[in-house]
């Protein structure tokens, strides 16, 4: 037994050996920052201002069939029905139509599940 621990810690110590780290040498230091030569102005010619357009005014869209209903905490702003997705937008509350209540407040196409207040497509109007 005493023999095979020998020959195993003989094998071993040359194994050691290899790794050490005896001769790395140190790490470069880096070259220190040179700032950039400064350029040459440029000179600036005025430019002319420009006047703010004033927004179009919106313009209610006609529900038909009904009024549409009150919209939630959760409905998001908008002021068209573009930005609502499947739901119309309620102009006079300037957010989406949600939750629905009926297939008014949805956009074309769209029907209203009254159980989940969401506008889907493909379902019948109510």
């Amino acid at each position: 037994m005493l023999r095979r621990s020998l020959i195993a810690l003989a094998g071993l110590i040359p194994v050691v050996s290899a790794c050490a780290k005896d001769n790395d040498t140190p790490a470069a230091t880096p070259a220190p920052y040179v700032a950039p030569a400064p350029t040459v102005a440029q000179p600036t010619v005025a430019q002319p201002a420009v006047a703010a357009a004033t927004p179009a005014p919106v313009v209610p869209a006609a529900t038909p069939g009904g009024a549409m209903a009150t919209p939630g905490p959760l409905a998001l702003p908008c002021t068209s029905d573009a930005s609502c997705g499947f739901a119309r937008c309620n102009v006079q509350f300037q957010k989406c139509a949600f939750p629905c209540a009926s297939a008014v407040d949805c956009a074309a196409g769209n029907g209203c599940n009254t159980m989940t207040g969401l506008c889907l497509p493909g379902l019948p109007a109510q």
